[in-house]
């Protein structure tokens, strides 16, 4: 029932196949509404990247400290 709220708005007719279709979703569009459905895996993948570039952050900052020994 939620699908069908969602997609009302993007039906529009069509004339040269003279019947109504849906609009192709926008890329933004689609990775939003992908953002909503699935908050956890989002999360996942937001914290695993926070994380991955404060690693390299970390590991430069420790060799510019070994550089200078």
């Amino acid at each position: 029932m939620e699908n069908v709220k969602e997609k009302w708005y993007e039906v529009m007719y069509n004339t040269r196949l003279d019947k109504l279709v849906l609009k192709k979703p926008r890329l933004r569009r689609k990775i939003i509404r992908r953002i909503k459905k699935h908050k956890f895996i989002t999360t996942v993948f937001w914290a695993f990247i926070t994380f991955s570039m404060l690693n390299i952050v970390m590991i430069v900052s420790f060799m510019k400290i070994l550089q200078n020994i």
